[in-house]
């Protein structure tokens, strides 16, 4: 049997997010090929069917039915993803779900378990981790760049989604937040970064009891601000802010603190951006080549810093467009793993890890006590330098 070159997947749920899936997978992830896509409102099959000139709209169990259909990759909401993922699963297929994996560990477990007892992939987003700014920081880390990590920084913190979203009022359900909305990237890059979490403590807080959404007030379910502390397996801690009541700051999306030096690491949700290394060991020997009092010592410190920082060339071809969104990456390297044979660089044993390390930061809240994990998960495999992130093997 001559060997394929692609891998036939499935669209479930044809809603926002799965225009720039459906674009990147028509026009720059050639090792999958699009079956079918299907929407629990056919209606949104059929558009996403003409707009991107696909074979087929049907529902979603006429899709999972599809022998071409290898690989699933579930676009709806974040309630209908365990449902979605088991059914999938039980139809035979690989699944790459939008992040979560689940909305909660036991769910995370399950489907992760009967991935493995059929011998199949499952896992989550986010992707982002895989692109070339991530990618670099991973790359000077594993170099003894920054010498050994002792702690990091992680926030995302603003004003709140009903100010630009059309349909912003998940965000505010259970389901919804910042840490479950947005922290699954920056846990997934620490994680790619760092290795799994030991454990975590929390507090946080529904600051507002009612939002208004286009002139009408909504009740508020799950908290909108969070102050996190996490503990890694490795040694290294930190903290991570969530914020939906952030008017505006000055922190940054996340920076590595190491012995001999530090990185700033580019929005971990996007695929690429700005890496900045700050040398430690040259700021140390500035310093010390200083005479004279300890005052002298200590203005030098301060005013020599910027000759310290330089902005480090990212380390993968990348798109010049620094918030070029090349989400479905993740896809194209389970399809590269499926055809090669090897192990995807997202799995379901981090996908767990993630969802419960999201669990853990909520409990902690709730119990006022550190939550020890009870998962751990091997740091994904760097992407193969020098290759342009487009073009998967």
């Amino acid at each position: 049997m001559e060997k394929k070159d692609y891998i036939g997947i499935g669209i479930i749920g044809c809603g926002t997010i799965s225009d720039i899936y459906l674009t990147n997978f028509t026009q720059h992830y050639h090792n999958v090929k699009i079956i079918a896509c299907a929407d629990m409102f056919l209606e949104k099959a059929e558009a996403a069917k003409e707009k991107f000139k696909l074979a087929k709209a049907c529902t979603v169990d006429e899709l999972l039915k599809d022998p071409d259909v290898e690989l699933v990759v579930n676009l709806t909401i974040p309630a209908a993803h365990y449902e979605i993922n088991m059914k999938a699963l039980k139809a035979g297929k690989h699944v790459y779900c939008e992040k979560p994996l689940a909305l909660n560990v036991e769910e995370a477990e399950a489907t992760v378990k009967l991935a493995e007892q059929k011998g199949l992939m499952a896992c989550s987003a986010p992707d982002t981790f895989l692109g070339a700014g991530i990618q670099t920081c991973r790359k000077l880390i594993d170099a003894g760049k920054i010498g050994r990590p002792v702690g990091f920084t992680a926030n995302l913190v603003c004003p709140g989604h009903e100010l630009w979203h059309d349909a912003p009022e998940f965000y505010y359900k259970q389901g919804g937040g910042p840490m479950w909305d947005m922290g699954p990237y920056y846990i997934t890059a620490l994680v790619s970064l760092l290795g799994p979490v030991k454990r975590v403590s929390c507090m946080a807080k529904i600051s507002r009891s009612e939002r208004e959404i286009h002139g009408k007030p909504i009740k508020v379910e799950v908290p909108t601000h969070y102050a996190g502390l996490m503990e890694f397996e490795n040694g290294a801690v930190g903290n991570i802010n969530m914020s939906f009541d952030v008017w505006d700051s000055q922190l940054p999306c996340m920076e590595i603190y190491g012995t001999t030096g530090m990185l700033t690491v580019p929005d971990p949700n996007l695929f690429g951006g700005s890496v900045k290394f700050f040398d430690g060991s040259r700021l140390s020997d500035i310093v010390q080549a200083v005479e004279g009092t300890a005052f002298a010592r200590l203005v030098t410190m301060v005013t020599k810093t910027p000759e310290c920082r330089t902005e480090v060339p990212l380390a993968f071809p990348a798109d010049e467009d620094p918030r070029c969104n090349m989400r479905g990456l993740g896809v194209s390297d389970m399809a590269g793993a499926l055809i090669a044979g090897r192990d995807s660089r997202l799995s379901g044993e981090l996908s767990e890890h993630v969802v419960e390390v999201l669990a853990g930061l909520d409990r902690a809240a709730k119990e006022g006590a550190a939550v020890e994990m009870k998962t751990s998960c091997r740091r994904p495999e760097p992407m193969a330098e020098g290759k342009a992130l487009w073009q998967v093997d």
